[in-house]
């Protein structure tokens, strides 16, 4: 019962330590945890499929190569890409590149081209004043922009969505305009805050379909893993590129607690706001076709009917390139295409509550703990790493078949710990038991006989059943004599003679099972078995007469009467094991050989004997013994005789 309330203890300290300790030490496991994740996403990751429903339009490296460098680009590219994606209908056009400044000459660059234009004109066009000078080269500067072409080829569309950004400094404010695109949901509570935002020109503001902050969240690794759809903006709640685009293309939408609801398909966010990105494959899984093509209008006519676009870069030299967890780099936009299709398409990673992560865990602790504890040490090692492997197969399966992540490292490690505690705790269970038995045998038997019965890995204190032989010598008269001495010099010369007897029997690898009063009851063959019990029980017996007469000598020094002492042996079945109550029991024998033993000792003084043995101890012997036999007796208590042979020395 201790045993059992134990390993509960340790099954539920163990989770306690993981989910509690380490919830405030996450890079204790966070690092193990991101590369069993990423290792989920290598297997899951399909590289060879190739995706429809979102088409690119890439300002790639042959673009840049071509168009110049990106930029110079007058904005003229991006109405007229605008134009030209929107005359085939798709559903939405998202557009991953922030207008944030007018498209116009700036700065130092802008006074010099005043100062040139100026002082040309001036030389072409005399009598003309400095005002209507200055007029006229505000309009020929302005004529160089294309903001208003862009501008009208948004409204012209319906569709376009924008992008934002969102920063953490005060000064940079929205254009005129901004506020349209916020959703009216109070931020979640775990959205990431920001006090400022980079938006388009107002020019575009007002005709887009929607806009849509482009920040990633990135893990400390580099890796982005999941995707915030909501972010909160002084208090309002500003969306997503991605799920802006998601909702443009939706007919409906509407999110409730974790649940949001996109053209009838829902999809479970952790804290209201999060997404894990189900990664459909690698780079250029969705249609890409570049900005060049489109321009010189060199695509299928109806490649973008009924899809969304998405128009960005996948050009290294723009550094717009997130890091994925199966190793690849993808461009930022074909992230966003990933996450916009899980929203309207496909699923997006689920994460397995937490809740169900500790109860696997406290499951699999309490599993562990016990076979660390109930099977054999080379069998344990081995069945802990198969419930190890069986739990990282579920989780991959759970993974790749349900699209469901279930916590890997820190279950492995309460796994880990479980076995390691249950472990020790089995070698602090191993060393109580041999201090036990240690105890328990130490004034009994050779300290030599108690290293082998605690290395022995087959014995046990409980009962069994085993042959022995039984010895129990008892001194003749000694109660009389006692009487008429003090109870010291009783003590003194039991000890005394207690002493050289117990020396003989360790000698002849025997057991004291106890002393009773004057006589010791002397086992053979336990607590470790010996073929030979019934042989080294007699020499045993002759040994003690014979030092009966050292011992008598000395007596006699000290004006003592001698001893005699009478000695018999049975051998037999018994059943030994430690009996008795949970306040004391002791290791002992019990059984008609121990009783046979007890009335067959009295008949050495009938008999004038020194040792009596029984016949089944004599069909025992593989020794020469002088022995005589005695005869048939009836024992008290017995209804059989039995045979009995005197032994000389």
């Amino acid at each position: 019962m201790k045993r059992k309330r134990a390993l509960l203890l340790f099954g539920i300290l163990i989770p306690v330590f993981l989910f509690v300790v380490l919830e405030w030490l996450p890079g204790a496991y966070t690092g193990m945890e991101r590369y069993l994740y990423d290792l989920r996403d290598i297997i899951k990751t399909d590289f060879d499929q190739e995706r429809e429903e979102i088409i690119i339009v890439d300002v790639d490296e042959k673009s840049l190569k071509e168009l110049g460098r990106f930029q110079s680009w007058p904005r003229y590219y991006f109405g007229k890409a605008i134009n030209l994606i929107a005359n085939q209908k798709p559903s939405v056009i998202g557009i991953d590149i922030i207008f944030a400044e007018p498209d116009s000459i700036f700065g130092h660059t802008d006074k010099v081209y005043r100062d040139r234009l100026t002082t040309e004109l001036s030389a072409l066009l005399t009598n003309i004043t400095s005002t209507r000078m200055k007029r006229i080269v505000d309009t020929t500067l302005s004529a160089l922009s294309f903001d208003d072409y862009v501008s009208e080829s948004i409204k012209k569309a319906g569709n376009v969505v924008l992008a934002s950004y969102l920063t953490n400094d005060s000064t940079d404010l929205p254009g005129l305009g901004f506020s349209a695109s916020l959703l009216n949901i109070p931020p979640p509570e775990n959205a990431p805050e920001f006090k400022g935002m980079v938006t388009p020109i107002s020019k575009f503001l007002i005709h887009c379909a929607g806009h849509g902050a482009i920040n990633s969240m990135e893990d400390c690794d580099g890796v982005q893993r999941k995707s915030s759809l909501f972010f909160n903006y002084r208090g309002k709640t500003v969306p997503s590129l991605a799920f802006s685009v998601a909702k443009k293309a939706s007919i409906t939408w509407s999110f409730r607690g974790s649940r949001l609801k996109l053209e009838g398909k829902y999809t479970w966010l952790e804290d209201k706001n999060l997404l894990w990105i189900n990664y459909q494959g690698d780079f250029k899984t969705f249609r890409y076709v570049s900005i060049l093509d489109l321009l010189e209008e060199n695509i299928p006519d109806s490649l973008f009917t009924n899809k969304i676009v998405l128009l960005g870069s996948s050009s290294v030299a723009l550094g717009d390139i997130s890091q994925t967890p199966f190793g690849s780099k993808l461009p930022s936009v074909e992230v966003n295409a990933n996450i916009i299709h899980n929203l309207l398409f496909s699923k997006p990673i689920e994460k397995a509550s937490k809740c169900t992560t500790i109860i696997f865990s406290i499951l699999l602790v309490l599993l562990v703990l016990w076979i660390a504890n109930k099977t054999p040490p080379y069998i344990s090692p081995i069945i802990t790493i198969i419930i190890m492997a069986g739990y990282f197969l579920f989780a991959v399966l759970q993974y790749e078949s349900n699209l469901v992540s279930y916590e890997m490292s820190r279950p492995l490690l309460g796994i880990v710990f479980a076995f390691v505690t249950g472990l020790i705790y089995r070698i602090q269970l191993a060393e109580k038991e041999k201090r036990h038995i240690r105890d328990i045998f130490s004034r009994y038997v050779p300290i030599e006989v108690i290293n082998k019965i605690i290395r022995s890995p087959d014995f046990a204190l409980e009962g069994e059943r085993r042959e022995i032989s039984v010895l129990l010598s008892d001194i003749r008269g000694f109660t009389a004599r006692a009487e008429k001495e003090s109870p010291e010099m009783v003590v003194e010369e039991l000890n005394r003679y207690f002493e050289g007897m117990s020396e003989i029997v360790f000698q002849f690898g025997g057991m004291i099972d106890k002393y009773i009063g004057d006589g010791i009851l002397c086992l053979f063959g336990a607590p470790l078995f010996h073929p030979g019990h019934a042989d080294r029980a007699i020499s045993c017996a002759i040994e003690m007469q014979r030092r009966m007469y050292y011992f008598n000598k000395d007596r006699e020094k000290r004006g003592k009467t001698p001893l005699k002492i009478g000695i018999a042996i049975n051998s037999g079945e018994v059943v030994i094991g430690n009996i008795g109550s949970r306040q004391r029991a002791e290791y002992t024998a019990i059984g008609d050989v121990v009783n046979t033993c007890a009335r067959l000792e009295p008949l050495n003084k009938e008999y004038r004997t020194d040792i009596l043995i029984t016949e089944q101890t004599r069909k025992k012997l593989k020794g020469e013994y002088k022995l005589q036999s005695v005869g048939r007796v009836l024992l008290t208590g017995k209804s059989e005789s039995t045979i009995i042979h005197t032994v000389d020395f």
